[in-house]
């Protein structure tokens, strides 16, 4: 028998409402991880903040971040792979940003360190949104134009309270084939009681179908079983032998999966490997 790469979404898939990881989900995974089973994840977040919410599962393997911008270790960071943005394809999109007024988040490596970069004084409310929940975040870098977009710019972010907001955006954007981008609903409800959408651009080979196929040659799998929930986990879907949507999913990714589990709350991922996982050992 081949080896079966395991990989699952993080937010609305592994990790609770409160974007935990349960201590039953902890010790079924952690289990399944000392027999040998092949198993990470795959997640808009960054390291930074996938790690702070990952850190009761003893993951080996590499994990996908910023949504396949980078391949990475889940302990120490350790970069295997990542998806830079052209520099000339980029200082055009920012050209672009400044005659259409647009005031996106910005992530760079500046001065080898992950940074987030937005224009102080243009905060839009996605903007004020993401900074009032990360006011204790190292990595905010406000600047005072434009031109303080510096570094290896490597994805852009917009967050708003509706799609068509967030398609108009995309429209004026009019990105070329050198960008990708999706937008997808926040899966978290906040206090405010909003529903928010988030636009991410990112290199067009930076899409976790594209780094999940890398985590697949690292471990030398032969075969991907996914779990997911949201819009961006369509392309995972779409290249992964079998594929399962948590109960919570939306109806886009239920209707392309292979099978619906239980739900995020209910510690979905972790009872169906559970059950079915050491067959594929």
């Amino acid at each position: 028998m081949g080896k079966t790469l395991f990989i699952t979404d993080l937010d609305g898939t592994l990790l609770n409402s409160s974007a935990e990881i349960t201590p039953v989900t902890a010790d079924i995974i952690n289990n399944l991880l000392n027999f040998g089973l092949i198993f990470t994840y795959a997640t808009a977040r960054s390291f930074h903040t996938a790690s702070r919410v990952t850190s009761e599962i003893n993951f080996k393997y590499p994990a996908v971040h910023h949504n396949g911008v980078f391949i990475q270790d889940p302990k120490s960071g350790e970069c295997f792979d990542q998806c830079i943005f052209d520099k000339t394809k980029i200082a055009q999109f920012i050209q672009t940003l400044h005659d259409n007024k647009l005031y996106p988040l910005l992530y760079a490596i500046v001065d080898g360190r992950e940074r987030v970069s937005w224009i102080a004084g243009k905060e839009t409310a996605g903007i004020n949104f993401y900074l009032e929940s990360r006011k204790n975040d190292k990595r905010l870098r406000p600047v005072q134009d434009y031109g303080g977009f510096t570094g290896d710019i490597y994805e852009i972010i917009f967050i708003g309270d509706c799609r068509e907001e967030l398609e108009q955006i995309i429209f004026a954007l009019n990105l070329d084939s050198h960008f990708a981008y999706h937008i997808h609903v926040d899966a978290y409800k906040h206090e405010d009681g909003k529903t928010r959408y988030w636009l991410e651009i990112m290199r067009f080979d930076a899409q976790k179908n594209a780094g999940v196929l890398k985590v697949k040659k690292i471990t030398g799998a032969d075969k991907i079983i996914c779990f997911g929930d949201n819009m961006n986990d369509i392309p995972m879907f779409n290249i992964s032998d079998e594929s399962y949507a948590v109960a919570n999913a939306l109806p886009e990714v239920k209707n392309i999966a292979s099978g619906i589990i239980g739900s995020n709350d209910d510690d979905g991922v972790a009872r169906w490997l559970e059950k079915n996982a050491r067959k594929y050992l």
